[in-house]
């Protein structure tokens, strides 16, 4: 196998590898994340209730992604490896039952979330307030489900052959047309809250085609077809060892921002719901660039640990480490100090923006310490290390994290409301160093 891609990977330098795998990776999630805050600005000029009706719906939609990811990060971790292994046969296999796979999961829990929307958006903190409005929202989110699955898989295969450029343009191509359905929908049809999920299921679609589009002109170096769908024990070992940790840690990601919106509700009311959904979809941007960062990352790493290269495994690390950081680091000295200016876009009320500004100066805490623990969790995931990338998932979002949801706000009110992700943060940041120390030596 002597793909340009492939020895990419194998022998280029160290940052020069990371950078080409990540720059189409970082796009793509950049334009996602562009995306996000952009599409819940266009529902904040509706109102503040539409904001809090986003608000619960979307740990529906991180579940979708937690099913995706799991499969297209698992399956890419192996392929990589493989690859790295010249065993191109295996690594078809693995492409396509991740594919397939990811397609009948997609179909059921479609059905499921359509047949139950309503006692599921109750367990995801909706009342009497927004419920209708997310009932609205959530409907058409959901009719999409397969495609947002199927998307993440495709994402994860491409880029652990080395084929970022494509994941990058399927991805940010949906989300630039997202961006300007948005407005057209919501605002020139009329169509309210219904006008902005129609737009994001629409651009879901698009992305699915252009993804799958490469698969089927052949410009890729793996294969999905049914001839290579033989699926076995040791496939969806190798491939849930990497990626249930993704999955428990977006399903965690789900049930806490149910437990946060509950929270939410009861200390600060349909106010601090929408603050909280504003000041999570804004720092999502900045840490949506280390997650395309460390998809460049993974690849180089996984490529080489399963060609035996110690010394380029470890130089990834540090690289990826050191760039990491300093967006992060970067990123919160921003928000800490221009943090106001979120608020202004937003056409936030007082209320709003006065719980929001807050939220956001506490996030900015946990964000300093961020992308360490991020690059240290896909480290172990490159690795094929699935214990010590799960604890490290479950831990900030679930483990930590929700007994904070549940404690501090009965301690601190509205502030433990805020507090509770930086707090989280830090306690995994100290349970990433106690893991990595000992390993790396």
């Amino acid at each position: 196998m002597n793909d340009k891609r492939i020895n990419l990977l194998k022998s280029e330098k160290i940052s020069k590898a990371i950078n080409a795998m990540a720059a189409p990776a970082i796009i793509g999630m950049l334009v996602m994340a562009i995306y996000n805050v952009a599409d819940s600005i266009f529902v904040s000029w509706l109102g503040g209730e539409y904001t809090g009706a986003t608000q619960v719906v979307f740990p529906i939609m991180l579940i979708a992604s937690s099913i995706g990811l799991s499969f297209g990060i698992g399956g890419g971790s192996y392929i990589s490896r493989l690859l790295g292994k010249n065993n191109q046969d295996e690594a078809n296999n693995v492409a396509t039952v991740s594919f397939i796979t990811g397609l009948l999961i997609g179909i059921v829990i479609t059905i499921l979330n359509l047949l139950f929307l309503e006692p599921i958006l109750a367990f995801f903190g909706a009342d009497d307030s927004v419920m209708g409005l997310a009932k609205e929202y959530g409907k058409y989110i959901i009719i999409g489900y397969a495609f947002t699955i199927l998307n993440m898989v495709l994402n994860n295969t491409l880029r652990s052959e080395g084929s970022a450029k494509y994941s990058m343009i399927g991805m940010g191509l949906g989300s630039i047309l997202n961006i300007i359905l948005d407005p057209i929908f919501i605002f020139v049809f009329d169509w309210g809250i219904q006008g902005a999920a129609i737009a994001t299921t629409l651009s879901q679609i698009i992305s699915f085609m252009i993804l799958f589009s490469v698969y089927l002109r052949k410009k890729s170096i793996l294969r999905i077809n049914l001839s290579h769908f033989k699926p076995s024990l040791q496939i969806y070992k190798q491939i849930l060892i990497v990626g249930l940790p993704t999955f428990f840690r977006q399903v965690l990601v789900s049930i806490a921002i149910g437990v946060l919106n509950t929270a939410a509700i009861e200390y600060g009311g349909t106010d601090l719901l929408a603050a909280t959904s504003i000041v999570i979809r804004v720092t999502m941007v900045p840490n949506y660039i280390v997650f395309g960062f460390g998809q460049g990352f993974q690849p180089v790493a996984g490529y080489n640990y399963g060609a035996g290269n110690k010394k380029r495994v470890l130089e990834s690390f540090k690289y990826s480490m050191m760039v990491s950081s300093a967006i992060l680091i970067t990123s919160a000295l921003l928000f800490l100090f221009f943090g106001d200016v979120v608020f202004k876009i937003y056409r936030a009320s007082a209320s709003i923006s006065a719980y929001g500004l807050k939220g956001i100066r506490y996030f900015s805490i946990g964000m300093i310490v961020f992308g360490f623990t991020n690059t240290i969790t896909v480290f172990y995931q490159a690795l094929g290390r699935g214990v010590e990338a799960l604890l490290l998932s479950i831990s900030r979002q679930g483990i930590v994290f929700i007994p904070a949801l549940l404690i501090l706000p009965g301690l601190l009110g509205i502030d433990g409301v805020l507090l509770a992700q930086p707090f989280s943060d830090l306690i995994t940041f100290g349970l990433a160093l106690i893991l990595i120390i000992p390993f790396l030596k």
